[in-house]
């Protein structure tokens, strides 16, 4: 069995909770750190927030999954577009227990030599692989898939 380890770094030199933490990955890919906006109500525009990276976190494993999807179908992407969206729920209403309530992707896709069915079959499965590898719980949370062919 291949065990895979990645690695993140979250900095938060400037008086937690305020100021600005700061991302780091183990590929030192992201530099300089990237800073993340942890107030959910204050913009900052330089900032990403932990939601949006969750948000690509599911949707690069969704993409990733769909394209073995369309191989193990036969055929290959010539371009895939995965955009997801995700609402979390407030259930105290301070902020302090978001809960990832509903998950939403929508995958533009030019693949020669399938149709429209295909694609969202194939979609649909790389979703449920997608949840499964990321050990959700798919009873609490309302997902929607929207795959669209394009140039067909």
């Amino acid at each position: 069995m291949d065990v895979l380890k990645q690695e993140a770094t979250i900095r938060w030199l400037s008086h937690p909770p305020k100021g600005t933490p700061r991302l780091t990955v183990g590929s030192e890919s992201i530099t300089p750190s990237l800073p993340l906006n942890v107030d959910r109500h204050a913009k900052h525009p330089l900032a990403t927030s932990p939601g949006e990276l969750l948000a690509g976190v599911i949707g690069a494993a969704f993409a990733s999954l769909h394209a073995e999807e369309l191989v193990l179908q036969g055929t290959q992407a010539r371009e895939l577009t995965a955009s997801v969206t995700l609402t979390m729920s407030d259930e105290a209403s301070d902020g302090a227990n978001l809960i990832l309530s509903a998950i939403r992707c929508q995958v533009l896709a030019r693949v020669p030599g399938i149709d429209q069915d295909q694609l969202e079959d194939g979609a649909n499965a790389a979703m449920a692989r997608c949840i499964e590898a990321l050990a959700m719980r798919p009873e609490r949370i309302a997902v929607t898939v929207d795959a669209l062919l394009e140039g067909a």
